[in-house]
């Protein structure tokens, strides 16, 4: 039975990194982005410290391969939220906003709503005010594409 609860969890897994991928892009370096220089959504610091964790040099962003942005995902975002814990939509759910905010904020947010009534709609609404309250200082010009993003993650994850 174990055996299938891992494959069900990594087809959510790719489920949920197809879905942050298609928001995410490719290369950044945008001035208002506290990232800094971001591929496919992995930021200098986060590449830097995989690569040490793997005992590799330090390189550009930039030159990030495939299997390293699954693994990074995975290692860093998908196993700490706990996203195979969850429903398939809460985990899709949670594994975008862990990498759009961090891990963190995105298992916090989830315990406001883990006790409704149906808990992904309580999440996608807690992110989207945590969106509009972020949204100032410079950051506001990236609030319609948050928004967007939630939008889609709401179609998504409809019936799941």
């Amino acid at each position: 039975m174990s055996g299938n609860i891992i494959k069900l969890s990594d087809t959510f897994f790719k489920m949920a990194l197809a879905f942050t991928l298609k928001w995410e892009g490719g290369f950044s370096n945008h001035v208002d982005d506290p990232g800094g220089r971001t591929m496919k959504g992995v930021t200098q610091t986060t590449y830097d410290k995989y690569r040490e964790d793997m005992g590799m040099l330090s390189q550009d962003v930039a030159k990030i391969t495939e299997p390293e942005i699954e693994d990074i995902y995975k290692r860093y975002y998908w196993d700490p939220a706990g996203c195979s814990e969850q429903s398939p939509g809460i985990a899709i759910a949670l594994f975008d906003f862990a990498v759009n905010s961090g891990v963190k904020r995105a298992k916090a947010y989830l315990g406001y709503c883990l006790n409704a009534a149906d808990p992904l709609p309580c999440y996608l609404h807690q992110r989207e005010m945590f969106f509009k309250n972020i949204a100032t200082g410079g950051k506001e010009v990236f609030l319609k594409g948050w928004l967007n993003r939630l939008n889609a993650l709401r179609e998504y994850t409809r019936g799941l």
